[in-house]
């Protein structure tokens, strides 16, 4: 706890820095989204000290880009726990789009913690989570959510559909120019690596073979 509370106080340091390096220049404040890149550099690990500081009233003394950079970087990794503080924002600070904001994610953070309530009662969710293996607990949590949220198949099957859709319009092209030696199956499997190489961390392999290899 000690880590995460040093985190933040760090990227309130941060914070601090950036707005006195502007100081001279009345109209370059620090944005929203700047503040919560800041956050968001922490990743999770400073959502619970943050989450207890706004409960203690902090946000009061916050400026709007400030607390719209908190309230971004919680859209991300905030949790049921700041349900409470979220709607004291929302009803009592006096800029309307950080009402606005702190409301609404308010109210997606109580249906999300319906929601994971539920999920972690699904067999393969507690048996993933004994596994601690990210890769099968994501895969499994995942379908977890899809069995609840009535929403969830309907996202999955429209990005599946464009995948397909995008995979189908290339693939005349490159099986000319693989001369039928591919199917739209491995199409959409490269597209899919393509799309997502900085999540799944697949290199790419144009360059694997060398030209200049003599028979």
């Amino acid at each position: 706890m000690m880590t995460a509370q040093t985190d933040y106080q760090q990227a309130l340091t941060d914070i601090d820095k950036l707005v006195k390096d502007r100081a001279q220049d009345v109209a370059a404040k620090p944005t929203s989204n700047e503040v919560g890149q800041i956050f968001c550099r922490y990743q999770g690990t400073i959502a619970t000290p943050m989450i207890d500081d706004l409960g203690k009233g902090s946000w009061k003394k916050w400026e709007s880009w400030q607390l719209g950079g908190a309230i971004s970087y919680l859209s991300s990794y905030g949790t049921s726990a700041a349900v409470a503080p979220l709607r004291d924002i929302g009803q009592n600070y006096p800029v309307t789009d950080i009402q606005i904001q702190a409301k609404d994610l308010a109210d997606l953070l109580a249906t999300l913690d319906t929601a994971v309530s539920q999920a972690k009662q699904i067999p393969q969710v507690q048996d993933a989570i004994k596994s601690g293996n990210a890769d099968q607990m994501a895969r499994a949590m995942l379908l977890g959510l899809a069995q609840i949220d009535p929403d969830w198949p309907v996202r999955a099957s429209e990005i599946q559909s464009k995948l397909f859709d995008l995979s189908a319009d290339s693939f005349p092209a490159i099986n000319e120019m693989a001369a039928g030696k591919l199917t739209q199956n491995d199409v959409t499997k490269a597209l899919v690596g393509i799309l997502f190489e900085d999540v799944t961390g697949e290199a790419s392999t144009t360059n694997s073979t060398s030209t200049d290899k003599q028979p």
